[in-house]
């Protein structure tokens, strides 16, 4: 007997279409033909049986406490398609209801933040690329200088890429580093030096929605924290600082 996979639309698993058509080709059938014909255990018959029964596929009759079961007339196909096809039309509408309430929670979950830490200094390098991945205009503060001490060759290669994607930034740096660190020596970049009396244990990089807090210990440790508000606050902060700082 040939299997008619489509019936599978209507719900239909591959054992569930075999007793269904076996039942349309004997007509009244016992558990125990059923077996003979498909070799399938008894008890699993009785599990399929339930569930076309339960389908409206199949019905039984007790003739000398025997159960004799026969297939529904295959119209009933149709009307289950129809059925869900209907429940189906009736959940795209529930949906179209909801959608100003999953938008809504679509908002609040673009607001959640995420924050990582990164250890050493290939921990840092990660977060510096990201600066460049990203590509857009950055400010920092709290820089010692320690960039460009720690990492030398890197240091120069990142400026490099920098500029060649036109990636402009504000920085400031300590007053004590003014001789060091002056304003012909980066491109795209504006500086300015912060009294002595602001104290600030790490480096502190805002760019695009994300802030990266880095501590330069002998062994260097970043915390970067992934959230749109977040990075603002820390934008406005520095535009406060900005403006008491001096060229």
């Amino acid at each position: 007997m040939q299997d008619i996979k489509v019936l599978e639309q209507a719900g239909l698993a591959k054992n569930d279409r075999k007793i269904y058509l076996l039942l349309l080709e004997f007509g009244v059938s016992t558990v125990s033909d059923l077996v003979k014909k498909t070799g399938m255990h008894r008890s699993y018959i009785y599990e399929i049986l339930e569930k076309l029964i339960g389908m409206g596929l199949a019905g039984f009759v007790v003739k000398n406490n025997r159960k004799y079961f026969e297939a529904a007339v295959p119209e009933r196909i149709v009307e289950i398609l129809e059925s869900k096809e209907q429940e189906i039309n009736q959940n795209k509408q529930e949906i179209k209801k909801l959608l100003p309430e999953l938008k809504k929670i679509q908002k609040i979950s673009a607001v959640k933040q995420e924050a990582k830490i990164f250890l050493g200094k290939q921990g840092i390098k990660s977060i510096l690329e990201d600066v460049i991945s990203t590509g857009k205009d950055f400010v920092a503060f709290g820089a010692e200088g320690k960039f460009k001490d720690i990492y030398k060759w890197y240091y120069d290669n990142w400026q490099k890429r920098r500029i060649k994607q036109k990636i402009k930034y504000k920085i400031l740096y300590k007053e004590t580093l003014k001789k060091e660190r002056q304003q012909k020596e980066q491109t795209l970049a504006e500086v300015k030096f912060i009294s002595k009396i602001y104290e600030f244990p790490a480096t502190t990089i805002i760019y695009g929605n994300k802030v990266a807090i880095i501590t330069w210990e002998p062994n260097p440790i970043a915390f970067l924290l992934e959230n749109e508000q977040t990075a603002k606050s820390f934008v406005s902060y520095f535009e406060i600082l900005w403006q008491t700082a001096k060229l």
